[in-house]
């Protein structure tokens, strides 16, 4: 009987006990514990094929609503479709103009689609990091807690925000096109985690008292997750 199955990346750990494996973006991770040998991987993947072949076929059927902004010359911000126009100028920069952005580069820039890339990104980063400041300033106080020791907003592949015990906080680039509610919720979600480092019932009970529709933001996020991300 043949043991080939489906193509995978393959991550050993030490502190890993267990053999899990995920499907996501129509990529099959595996997860393993150091001492797990690569025949009995292999062994347990040949009785999850079906499953995993289910799951990418399922993955390959979504169509992909992701943004490509250098195509499409527009992107969402805070749930709005912004008009981009780009061209070359004397500098390399981001303008506002009636509700559009133009995005210019010098004519020294050898990549331009990194550069648009870049700049953009800069832009997002920007708007997104003033609005949290803001917000984060107001749901402190609500929640009687300190403003955060740090705060990174940057893109990540799999979490729109995170919070440490050292009190830091992460958020997520791709925030930007979401709607004020849906990131208001992800930074109560995050700052209820300086008292509760888990998401247990009383972590649960603390974002509904500071976010009583936490469930409705909570599901919009999870089913336009993709329409959030873009493309270069």
């Amino acid at each position: 009987m043949s043991m080939k199955v489906f193509e995978y990346q393959l991550k050993k750990s030490i502190k890993r006990k267990t053999v899990a494996i995920k499907v996501h973006n129509k990529k099959v991770t595996v997860y393993a514990p150091q001492f797990v040998s690569n025949k009995h991987i292999q062994e347990w993947l040949f009785d999850k094929q079906v499953w995993v072949n289910a799951q990418l076929t399922k993955q390959h059927n979504i169509a992909d609503s992701r943004q490509n902004p250098l195509k499409d010359k527009q992107i969402l911000i805070f749930d709005s479709i912004v008009n981009i126009e780009f061209k070359q100028s004397t500098k390399s920069e981001v303008l506002n103009c009636n509700d559009s952005l133009l995005i210019t580069h010098s004519s020294r820039v050898k990549n331009t689609s990194q550069k648009y890339q870049q700049l953009l990104e800069e832009y997002l980063k920007e708007q997104l990091t003033a609005y949290i400041e803001m917000r984060l300033a107001y749901f402190c106080a609500q929640m009687g807690e300190e403003l955060p020791t740090s705060l990174k907003v940057a893109i990540y592949k799999r979490k729109w925000g995170s919070c440490n015990s050292k009190r830091e906080l992460t958020f997520n680039l791709h925030l930007i096109g979401a709607p004020y509610h849906a990131i208001d919720y992800v930074i109560v979600h995050e700052l209820a985690h300086l008292r509760h480092l888990n998401h247990s019932k009383a972590f649960w009970q603390h974002v509904e008292h500071f976010f009583p529709n936490y469930k409705a933001s909570s599901t919009w996020l999870k089913k336009n997750s993709m329409s959030l991300q873009w493309v270069f």
